[in-house]
C-alpha cells in the first residue's frame, strides 16, 4: 500500500484541471510524476512540468506542503517555456506538514535534486523556495558550489518572502541571520509581499544577502500577503496576483539569466555568534510571556491616533502600558483584539492602558476595519513603520508591556489570550509596583 501522503499528493495533482477553471489565464501543460534517488536511500517524489525551453525552476515547498493552487502556476510556467519541478519533501521523508517541519532536512538532499534536474534536462537550473525553506535552499546551492558546480548549470535563486533569521526575534531583540544569508554569492530575485511584517525588513534582508557578493533584485508585490499563491484563504487581489505570478517568474528568470555569471566558488561562511535554532514553535500561550531580553532603554514613541490626537510615550507615565503592534491583514492580530479589550476592562481602573499601533496602513482602512470591533483603547498609526523599526520589531503581532516607570518588562510576538490568568498575574505584579521603586 502506498503512503497516505503520496496518495494525497496524486489526488491534489488530479485536481489541477478544476483549479485551472478557477484561475483563468493559467493554461494547462502535461505533468508527470518522477522519482529521484537520493544518497540516503530515499526517493524524492517530484512533479515535473516539461517545457521546450532552456531554463528549469526547481520549486521547493514551504513547511506547510504543496498547495493544489501551485500546480496551475507550474503549468503556466511550462507553457511559457520554463520547465518546472515541484519536489514533495514531506512525502519523500514522511513528514507531517507544519511550522519548522522542513528545517532539519539536510541541504545535501536538496542539492542532489538540483543536480538531478541539471543532469536529466541539461538545462540551466533556478532554485525557487519560500519562507523558511529559502535558507535550506541557499545552503544547498552553496554545497553544490563547494563540491563542484558545473559552468552554466545554475542560473540563480528566486526567493519568495524568505525567512532568513536564525529565529523570529522577540520584541526588542536584535535579529540574527542564518550564516548562509551572508555566504550567498549567486544572483537572487527576492519577491516580498507588502502585507507582511517582513516587508519592513526586506531591505535589511537584501543587504545581508549582498554581504556575500550576491546581486539581489527586490520585487515588492502590493496588496498581497506571504503565501498568497498557496493559501486556501486568499483575497480577490491575491487571486489576481496569483494569475500574474507565472509572468513575474518568467521575467525573474530572464533577468537572472542576464546577470553576471554565477560564481562556481562558494562565498566565505562567517562564524555565527550564537546557536542556531529553528525558532519558536509558534504556540501562543501565556507561558511565553517571559521577561524582556532586549536593551532596557525604552525607545521613543510619538504617533497620531485615528482621532487625530498626537500621543507621546510620556503620556502614559505612571501607568502599566500594553503596547501592541499589529495590522488589519494579520489574522492572529485580529484574533487577539477581543482579549486585549477584556484585559483593559479588567485592569484599567487599577492603572493599565492598552495602546494599539497599526503599521503601514491607511487611516480610512483601519477605521473601517474597526467599526464592528470591540475596541475602546486608543489606536495609533505608524504608516511608514518608523516606530515598528525603532522598537526593534520583526513580526505581527508583537506586544510590549511597560511598567509604571516605562521600562520594558515583557515583550513577545504572537497572539495571546490577554485575559488569561497567567497574564493577569504578571500584569498585577507590575500594577502593584510603586513608581518610586
Amino acid at each position: 500500500m502506498q503512503p497516505v501522503n503520496i496518495l494525497m499528493r496524486r489526488f491534489l495533482s488530479a485536481c489541477t484541471g478544476l483549479l485551472l477553471l478557477m484561475l483563468p489565464g493559467l493554461q494547462a501543460n502535461a505533468a508527470e510524476e518522477i522519482e529521484i534517488p537520493l544518497s540516503d536511500g530515499s526517493d524524492a517524489f517530484v512533479t515535473r512540468y516539461a517545457a521546450e525551453g532552456n531554463d528549469l525552476i526547481v520549486w521547493f515547498p514551504s513547511e506547510f506542503g504543496i498547495s493544489p493552487r501551485q500546480g496551475p502556476i507550474a503549468e503556466a510556467l511550462a507553457a511559457r517555456g520554463i520547465e518546472t519541478w515541484v519536489p514533495d519533501l514531506h512525502a519523500t521523508w514522511f513528514l507531517a506538514v507544519g511550522r519548522y517541519s522542513l528545517t532539519k532536512i539536510d541541504p545535501a538532499f536538496l542539492k542532489e535534486i538540483l543536480q538531478a534536474a541539471r543532469e536529466r534536462s541539461r538545462k540551466r537550473v533556478y532554485l525557487m523556495a519560500p519562507g523558511r525553506t529559502a535558507a535550506t535552499g541557499l545552503s544547498a546551492i552553496r554545497q553544490w558550489q563547494l563540491e563542484g558546480l558545473p559552468e552554466g548549470a545554475l542560473g540563480g535563486a528566486i526567493l519568495l518572502h524568505p525567512k532568513l533569521y536564525a529565529h523570529t526575534p522577540q520584541g526588542g531583540e536584535a535579529a540574527e541571520f542564518v550564516p548562509v544569508a551572508s555566504a550567498t554569492n549567486v544572483p537572487v530575485y527576492l519577491i516580498q509581499p507588502r502585507n507582511s511584517a517582513y516587508y519592513w525588513r526586506s531591505k535589511q534582508i537584501r543587504n545581508k544577502l549582498e554581504e556575500g557578493g550576491a546581486a539581489v533584485y527586490l520585487h515588492v508585490l502590493e496588496d498581497v500577503g506571504d503565501g498568497f499563491y498557496a493559501r486556501p484563504d486568499y483575497s480577490e487581489e491575491e487571486g489576481r496576483m496569483t494569475r500574474r505570478l507565472p509572468e513575474i517568474l518568467r521575467r525573474a528568470v530572464m533577468l537572472l539569466s542576464q546577470t553576471t555569471e554565477v560564481p562556481l566558488v562558494a562565498a566565505r561562511m562567517q562564524e555565527q555568534s550564537g546557536n542556531i535554532s529553528p525558532g519558536e514553535n509558534g504556540v501562543t500561550s501565556a507561558a511565553l510571556l517571559k521577561p524582556y531580553r532586549g536593551d532596557r532603554e525604552t525607545p521613543p514613541l510619538s504617533l497620531e491616533t485615528l482621532d487625530g490626537e498626537r500621543i507621546e510615550l510620556e503620556d502614559y507615565l505612571g501607568q502599566v502600558l500594553v503596547l501592541n503592534f499589529w495590522a488589519t491583514w494579520c489574522p492572529p492580530c485580529v484574533e487577539e483584539i477581543p482579549s486585549l479589550e477584556r484585559l483593559r476592562k479588567l485592569r484599567h481602573d487599577r492603572g493599565l492602558e492598552v495602546l494599539s499601533v497599526d503599521v503601514g496602513e491607511d487611516p480610512g482602512e483601519v477605521r473601517a476595519f474597526l467599526e464592528d470591533k470591540p475596541v475602546n483603547y486608543p489606536v495609533a498609526l505608524d504608516p511608514e513603520a518608523v516606530a515598528f523599526r525603532a522598537w526593534n520589531t520583526y513580526a505581527f503581532p508583537t506586544t510590549f508591556i511597560l511598567d509604571r516607570k516605562q521600562r520594558i518588562r515583557y515583550a513577545v510576538f504572537g497572539a495571546f489570550a490577554w485575559d488569561a490568568q497567567e497574564v493577569l498575574d504578571a500584569v498585577d505584579r507590575l500594577l502593584g509596583e510603586q513608581t518610586e521603586n
